[in-house]
């Protein structure tokens, strides 16, 4: 089996073939008895290729911590920016993010190979410029285009082989050569820039022979106006993928029957009826209580529908279903109660405040209380203190360690006292206020996810009471946020969002109460259903798009954009984005599907172990230095016919937001671990936070840098959570 190991976690890829491991990674190519009977033994007796559900193998993945950091920050930016999520910010941050998405997917490939090349910003920069004076002052007055942008390439490709030769021959660090690069390049720039041009700036590169062509060609621009049955495609489209990529999972998750259940094919025709009723009904009535009816028809049809389908192809399982309250132990019934708990409190969070207050925290509450909150903030921070020197006083002088933890306790109480009011002086009281509501809410119902886990390794019937326990607290959230929001996109997204998440839980509930999970591998039955994932994602995802992009410029909609301060027109979406997407599948294939990427892990783990077993080393380093040129030349390329005028400080710096997204995509700074799908997350998540701060009213956007910063640290501490958790569940 050709193989790939990822710190215990393996991907097969051919049979007949098995792997050696090589510090990380490993790889290598040995012929081997393909029977089942032999796979299945083999599986048996090494616990690093026993079977995994496809929950936990996405949770060992690397873009996990991307992908969830992405949902809450555009999530973050929906509900308190004033035009984010309107089809023009969305194209504006989409724009924003592929040429970041273009370089963190080459930058990924380095850095899981194991290096770093710190001249990839100033390499977009460098070869904008040098399009523009190639194409206006080269043999005097200039040539086409096109000849300058393919002189760029081979430059670009040029330097990168440059570098890759410098690292492998010298030996010195990546990073050292590379800013030799930098430098070299900066340099470059702006000599020729101002010998040329007079300045240190080239305009109307969009003006020069062949520009118009080219542009049309490499960075055209699709506007779309009215399109009329936004809402209903996107719904039908999020419905359809969320029960296909279920369907996908389910096949992964459980045996199959060897015929067809007959009252499982009822409850699955009834199923999609009652969606039906509810899809079309809700399009179709208005009024609260109308609207109330007919969700509740849609998500029983959901439930019914994949609870069908389960009961048609799966086997069931065996034994008592018997719900015993005594088999819950300690920690099931405190995540219970603290679930509800929190659940409670965010239903009531929000009375005491007013939800239009924009004072800040600190100035909102009374004068006497302000000294009190300070006092509070830095005996926290006293105690922390004491708590972490305590163990590590035992040894020492009495009077030596007093004094260490004396100085150190002072010192922390004065660090938090110093966060907590400068956090209350800038946070007004509404921000406060959705803070408290959703930790509550998302940290109650965090509590009981988990507390149905546990449930279900000592009582499935356990397990289906507190998971549908969890479904009633999400649609009582739903209500509540419904009930207690004005604007529409909590009134209807929001909600539409919960209820929905809210059936797909339920019905996860009950089908993993009734059906049986497999505890072996299935070839067929995997691929399979990791295809019906592939198509359901890809369809929730056109609805998404579907739904962001194109605008119903209705008299009604034009309307109440106006009146938020949104621009009523055409929304552009630019070729830019599709070459984002087009680098990143090319990138995600090579790395995943063929031979280069296994050696692009192994080389990242142990170079000289890779070298031992036949893993061209060097080729593949001067290789991957040579793709990150030629990406930063196809987004110069892009920025000089986007903009028409290039700045000679363009990229510059910009090398470091690469590594972030690399980073926060999963890819660890040693080598021999990452994802090019979470890279392109993670270039997604700096351009939704630089333009999601513009929509925020009061909200000064450099402050995305630190937003950055809280965003690179939580998704590293998320991948390593849940890489770990997922190793220990083996």
């Amino acid at each position: 089996m050709q193989t790939l190991h990822r710190g215990g976690d393996t991907h097969g890829a051919k049979m007949g073939r098995a792997f050696i491991s090589l510090g990380e990674w490993g790889y290598v190519e040995t012929q081997e008895s393909t029977a089942p009977s032999a796979v299945a033994a083999k599986a048996a007796s090494d616990e690093r290729i026993a079977h995994r559900g496809p929950m936990q193998r996405s949770l060992v993945s690397p873009e996990i911590g991307a992908l969830i950091g992405t949902v809450l920050v555009w999530t973050f930016f929906w509900g308190v920016g004033k035009t984010f999520g309107e089809a023009d910010t969305t194209l504006n941050w989409l724009d924003v993010a592929a040429p970041y998405g273009i370089m963190a997917t080459a930058v990924a490939l380095l850095m899981i190979g194991g290096e770093f090349d710190l001249s990839a910003g100033v390499m977009t920069g460098a070869t904008a410029i040098h399009i523009g004076l190639f194409s206006q002052y080269f043999m005097g007055s200039g040539v086409n285009i096109g000849w300058a942008i393919g002189g760029c390439f081979l430059a670009a490709a040029a330097v990168g082989w440059f570098n890759g030769f410098m690292v492998n021959k010298t030996g010195l660090p990546s990073f050292i050569i590379t800013l030799a690069s930098f430098f070299v390049l900066r340099g470059i720039i702006l000599v020729m820039a101002k010998r040329l041009g007079g300045k240190v700036q080239v305009n109307e590169i969009t003006e020069a022979n062949g520009a118009a062509g080219f542009k049309n060609w490499i960075a055209h621009e699709w506007k779309f106006t009215e399109f009329s049955g936004r809402d209903q495609i996107f719904l039908a489209l999020v419905i359809f993928g969320g029960l296909i990529l279920a369907y996908g999972l389910l096949e992964q998750s459980f045996i199959r029957r060897s015929g067809m259940d007959i009252t499982g094919l009822g409850v699955f025709v009834g199923g999609v009826a009652a969606t039906a009723v509810g899809f079309f009904g809700l399009h179709n009535t208005d009024g609260v209580s109308k609207n109330a009816m007919f969700s509740a028809i849609g998500m029983v049809g959901i439930v019914l529908t994949i609870v069908g389908l389960a009961l048609t192809r799966w086997q069931r399982r065996d034994g008592s279903n018997r719900v015993t309250v005594g088999a819950m132990s300690e920690g099931v019934k405190s995540r219970v109660g603290l679930g509800l708990a929190g659940i409670a409190a965010a239903c009531v969070a929000g009375i005491p405040f007013d939800r239009k207050q924009r004072l800040p925290i600190l100035t909102w509450v009374s004068s006497g209380l302000r000294p009190v909150i300070a006092i509070g903030a830095a005996l926290v921070g006293i105690a922390l203190a004491v708590k972490s020197m305590r163990a590590g006083l035992k040894s020492g002088s009495k009077g030596g360690n007093a004094v260490k933890l004396i100085a150190f306790a002072a010192y922390a109480g004065l660090v938090v006292m110093t966060m907590v009011v400068s956090v209350l002086q800038l946070a007004t009281v509404q921000a406060l206020r959705a803070a408290i509501m959703l930790v509550l809410g998302g940290g109650g119902v965090a509590m009981l996810m988990i507390a149905r886990g546990r449930a279900g390794r000592t009582s499935r019937g356990l397990q289906l009471v507190i998971g549908l326990i969890t479904a009633a607290a999400v649609v009582v959230l739903a209500l509540v946020v419904r009930a207690d929001s004005e604007a529409i996109r909590f009134r209807a997204g929001l909600l539409g969002a919960l209820l929905l998440g809210a059936a797909f839980l339920i019905a996860n509930t009950v089908v993993e109460f009734l059906m049986q999970k497999r505890t072996k591998g299935d070839l067929a039955a995997d691929g399979f259903g990791r295809r019906m994932q592939v198509i359901g994602v890809s369809a929730a995802f056109t609805g998404l798009i579907i739904r962001l992009v194109w605008s119903n410029l209705t008299p009604e909609n034009a309307a109440r954009v106006k009146a938020a301060g949104g621009n009523v027109g055409q929304n552009v979406l630019r070729q830019t984005v599709l070459w984002w997407v087009l680098v990143a599948a090319v990138g995600a294939f090579v790395l995943t599907k063929t031979k280069w990427g296994n050696w692009i892990f192994a080389v990242g783990g142990n170079r000289e172990a890779s070298r031992a077993v036949g893993v061209p080393a060097n080729q593949v380093k001067v290789g991957l230095f040579v793709a990150v040129s030629l990406c930063g030349a196809l987004s110069g390329t892009l920025i000089a016919l986007r903009y028409g005028t290039v700045q000679a400080n363009v990229g510059t710096g910009a090398e470091f937001e690469y590594i972030i997204a690399a980073v926060v995509g999963g890819c660890l700074m040693t080598g021999g671990y990452g994802s090019v799908i979470g890279s392109a997350l993670g270039a997604a998540i700096l351009a939704i936070s630089a333009i999601g701060m513009q929509t925020v009213p009061d909200w000064n956007s450099d402050g995305r840098y630190a937003f950055l910063g809280g965003v690179l640290l939580a998704a590293v501490l998320v991948n390593n959570f849940t890489r770990k958790k997922a190793q220990e569940a083996r």
